[in-house]
């Protein structure tokens, strides 16, 4: 049980140094980001905290919360990545017009 509990957290803080010195985030998804990892974390030391906040939603244990969340969570960000990918077609496609049409008018 220590072991998992270690190898959880040397991956969790190996995962937040990445993100929290990166240049690619905004603030406000480093923040999100943190205290996201720090909730994770808390819950590793201290898995008692999360059977007992399931509960309080009527949750049977704390594993289920943490999957439940989970899955919402990546959900979200399957959504916004998707909007972003027809973002950056859409894009593409413009940029692709309009040196289709500068290429045509220079060909005349």
């Amino acid at each position: 049980m220590i072991f998992i509990k270690i190898f959880l957290i040397v991956v969790l803080s190996v995962v937040f140094l990445l993100v929290a010195f990166s240049s690619r985030f905004r603030t406000y998804q480093r923040m999100s980001v943190i205290f996201f990892y720090i909730f994770l974390a808390y819950l590793i030391l201290f898995p008692k905290v999360a059977d007992k906040v399931a509960h309080f939603f009527g949750i049977g244990r704390g594993v289920d919360l943490i999957i439940y969340l989970a899955i919402a969570i990546l959900s979200l960000i399957v959504a916004v990545l998707y909007a972003k990918v027809k973002m950056d077609e859409r894009a593409i496609t413009k940029i692709v017009r309009e040196i289709a049409i500068i290429e045509a008018k220079e060909c005349r």
